[in-house]
């Protein structure tokens, strides 16, 4: 009984030690893939009042780059679901470096930037709420000089 325990023990921790194995291989990400500039991951959210970014990057060549823009809306059970506002697809040349403007809509743009390559899979996200004009000329004339005196 005692044998057939530890044979059922380490069959069990070879197959989890294979699924591992396996997962971590599939986890892969795509080599070299960072957000160089346009959007600020150091941050969940940022604010602009521009109505274009340009997202820019590295990852390998040959690598697949997506860059999905989506809203959120509120349905009907209170949860958080998004519409796709539009993607934009580029793939990386001998440079290794990615660059695609995007435009933004007023309000929340949630953008999802993932790159693919030989089922490989990175990606990077963050929001970017678009201000629209009016309020920075509101707040662009409200704004106090130090010693400017009240």
């Amino acid at each position: 009984m005692k044998r057939i325990i530890a044979l059922l023990s380490f069959v069990m921790l070879f197959a989890t030690l294979s699924l591992a194995a396996s997962v971590s291989v599939m986890a892969a990400g795509v080599e070299n893939f960072k957000i160089t500039g346009g959007i600020s991951l150091d941050k969940p959210s940022e604010i602009t009042f521009d109505s274009t970014r340009v997202i820019s990057g590295t990852a390998e060549k040959g690598a697949k780059i997506t860059i999905t823009l989506y809203e959120p809306y509120t349905t009907a059970d209170g949860t958080t679901a998004y519409n796709i506002i539009r993607t934009y697809s580029v793939t990386v040349g001998n440079t290794g470096i990615f660059s695609q403007s995007v435009s933004l809509r007023e309000g929340k743009n949630y953008i999802v930037v993932a790159a693919y390559k030989d089922g490989r899979y990175s990606e990077a996200k963050t929001t970017v709420n678009r201000k629209n004009k009016v309020l920075q000329a509101v707040l662009s004339q409200s704004i106090a000089v130090p010693g400017g005196g009240f």
